[in-house]
C-alpha cells in the first residue's frame, strides 16, 4: 500500500468498510485521466478475491473493459438491452448461472460510466432488484460506478445538450443514493517528474481541469472564448498540417521502419474530415510504393 495516495486509500477503505458491513450502497467515483481510477480498481479486486469474495468488473465500452481482470462490457456481463427504456430489465433469467453470479458477488466495478444512458443503471437496478429479492438500489449490492463527466456523455442521436444531460446518469432516480468519492491528484503526468518540469505540467492540468469545469472566464453561459497560450500555437506556417506533423513526426518519418516510433506519436482532432485530411497528407508523404497499397487499401474498405 506504500504507492497509494491518501485519496486513494480513502477511498478503498470507505469501499471495502461497504462491502464487510453487507449493507450494501452505491458509489461513483469521480476522477479525471490519470487519477489512478484504474489502479484502484485492480487493488479493491486483488483485496476481496484474496479472501475469497467475487467482484465482477464492467465498463461501457469494450477498450475500457480490456483495462480490467476479467472485464467485460456491461451489456455482456449482465444482458442488458440495447434499445433501454423506464420498463426495461436484463435479459437474465432467474436460476441462471448469470443470476447465481450475482448472487454471489460482493462488489461490481462499473468503469466509464457516464456514457451511458440512465436506463442502462435502472434496468440493472430493477434486475437485480428481482433476483435478489431485496428492495434496496441494486439489490443490496456494492456497485461501485467511475469515470469523469468532463469525458463522453450519453450519446443522443439528433439530441441537444438538454437531451444529453437528462439522459445521464446524474438525472436517475438512483442518483440521490449515491455517493460521490473523488480523486484530484494526476499520478500519471507526475510520475518521474520532479522541479520546474513538474510545476509546468501541474499549471497545464489545472488549465485543462478549469475548461472542463467550466471556470475559463467566468461568469459565463456556458460559452466562452478561450485564449490558447502561445506556446501551444503554431503560429508562423504556410501549411498547418504539414508544420503539425513536423512537429509531432519530424520529417523522416516516411522512412521511419520501427513501429514503437510511432506508438509514442498521435495527433487527435475533434473531427473526421481533419483527420482525413491529416491522413491524406502523410500518406501522401509515403514512399511511392507503400502510397500505392495504402491508397487500394483505403478503396476496398470505401467498398
Amino acid at each position: 500500500m506504500s504507492t497509494v495516495t491518501d485519496e486513494q486509500k480513502r477511498v478503498y477503505e470507505t469501499i471495502i468498510t461497504a462491502v464487510e458491513s453487507g449493507v450494501g450502497g452505491m458509489f461513483f467515483l469521480y476522477g479525471f485521466g490519470g487519477t489512478g481510477k484504474t489502479f484502484l480498481w485492480s487493488l479493491l479486486g486483488a483485496a476481496l478475491r484474496s479472501i475469497g469474495m467475487i467482484v465482477l468488473n464492467v465498463a461501457s465500452s469494450g477498450i475500457a473493459s480490456l483495462l480490467l481482470q476479467g472485464g467485460r462490457t456491461a451489456h455482456s456481463r449482465f444482458g442488458i438491452p440495447i434499445a433501454v427504456n423506464e420498463y426495461t430489465t436484463c435479459n437474465i433469467s432467474a436460476g441462471s448461472h448469470q443470476a447465481e453470479l450475482i448472487k454471489e458477488a460482493s462488489l461490481i466495478i462499473w468503469d466509464e460510466a457516464p456514457m451511458m444512458s440512465k436506463y442502462c443503471f435502472e434496468t440493472l437496478d430493477r434486475t437485480m432488484r428481482d433476483i435478489l429479492k431485496c428492495d434496496k438500489v441494486f439489490g443490496g449490492k456494492v456497485v461501485v460506478l467511475g469515470g469523469d463527466f468532463r469525458q463522453i456523455l450519453p450519446i443522443i442521436v439528433n439530441g441537444g445538450r438538454v437531451e444529453t444531460v437528462l439522459s445521464s446518469i446524474t438525472s436517475s432516480y438512483l442518483w440521490p443514493s449515491c455517493k460521490v468519492l473523488e480523486l484530484t491528484k494526476n499520478m500519471r503526468l507526475t510520475r518521474d517528474v520532479d522541479g520546474d518540469r513538474s510545476r509546468e505540467i501541474e499549471a497545464f492540468s489545472k488549465w485543462i481541469l478549469d475548461i472542463g469545469n467550466g471556470k475559463i472566464n467566468e461568469p459565463n453561459s456556458g460559452e466562452v472564448e478561450i485564449d490558447i497560450p502561445e506556446d501551444l500555437l503554431i503560429t508562423q506556417c504556410e501549411n498547418p498540417v504539414e508544420e503539425i506533423v513536423k512537429d509531432v513526426y519530424g520529417i523522416s518519418f516516411p522512412n521511419e521502419r520501427n513501429p514503437k516510433f510511432y506508438q509514442g506519436r498521435a495527433i487527435l482532432s475533434p473531427r473526421n474530415m481533419d483527420v482525413d485530411t491529416i491522413n491524406d497528407y502523410m500518406l501522401s508523404q509515403l514512399p511511392g510504393n507503400f502510397n500505392i497499397i495504402f491508397q487500394k487499401v483505403n478503396v476496398l474498405l470505401l467498398k
